[in-house]
């Protein structure tokens, strides 16, 4: 009888221990959830809206001494610009390189008036700049859920001018002249940026980018008649800009399980 019950109490702690160990190793073997990269939150195509400042400076130069004299005339000044984006982004677990196009709306006006005291003329420069687009490769490093990048390109803008003359002697003199240009015009475009994950979709990012526009020179008819008076015209523009941006990445994926 004695061996029975001591037979019997080896067979239960036997089938004790054995459940103990299926248990823990089945826990062991179950798999292990790894975070997913850091560039992981930015990888994808994505689309989003931005805005901000610009602080522009216009070279318009008379080349014949048309205005007044043979002198470059600049003009600075402080705009606002609104516009869309959208990109696709490549990476490793920390890095990231991609692509990127935008454009905007530009509110840019400048006015110069040249001789203001004088009583008899009015003659101005007035320039507007009201687009702006850019195409940029981008690249960066990731740091938990920001992006630090630098970015750099091409960009065009569209630009008009308006060169104004009024000279006026009551009863004797009334004269005007005028010629527009009406361009866009082919630049560089560089700049850095951060960029914050905002969840699984959505980032908000911050940037500052310095654009350059070819200069262009133009020859016109700018007094009419016969002969015609011709001028020639240099024009050149840049600009810093910061403006800051929201976007909304497509396929953002779940966290991979490793076994």
């Amino acid at each position: 009888m004695k061996k029975i019950i001591f037979l019997s109490t080896l067979a239960v702690v036997g089938v004790l221990s054995g459940a103990a160990f299926a248990a823990d190793m089945a826990v062991k073997a179950a798999p292990l959830a790894v975070q997913r990269c850091a560039a992981d939150q930015f990888r994808g195509g994505y689309v989003g809206v931005n805005g901000g400042a610009v602080n522009w400076t216009a070279n318009r130069t008379d080349q014949d001494e048309v205005l007044v004299d043979s002198a470059s005339y600049v003009q600075k000044t402080w705009a606002g610009l609104v516009g869309a984006q959208a990109g696709y982004n490549w990476g490793t677990c920390n890095t990231i390189y991609g692509i990127e196009v935008d454009g905007d709306w530009v509110s840019g006006r400048a006015n110069t008036q040249l001789l203001p005291n004088l009583p008899f003329f009015n003659i101005n420069i007035n320039s507007r700049w009201d687009a702006l687009v850019t195409g940029r490769g981008r690249a960066g490093l990731v740091i938990d859920n920001m992006l630090l990048y630098v970015t750099g390109g091409v960009a065009a803008g569209h630009f008009k001018t308006n060169y104004f003359t009024h000279f006026v002697i009551p009863g004797f003199i009334d004269t005007t002249s005028t010629f527009n240009t009406d361009q866009w015009r082919w630049g560089l475009a560089a700049g850095v940026g951060a960029e914050w994950a905002l969840g699984t979709n959505w980032t908000l990012r911050t940037e500052v980018l310095y654009v350059d526009f070819i200069e262009s020179s133009h020859r016109v008819v700018f007094v009419p008649g016969v002969p015609p008076g011709f001028a020639s015209f240099k024009e050149s523009d840049s600009a810093w800009i910061t403006r800051i941006g929201v976007n909304y990445r497509f396929g953002a994926g779940a966290v991979v399980a490793r076994y």
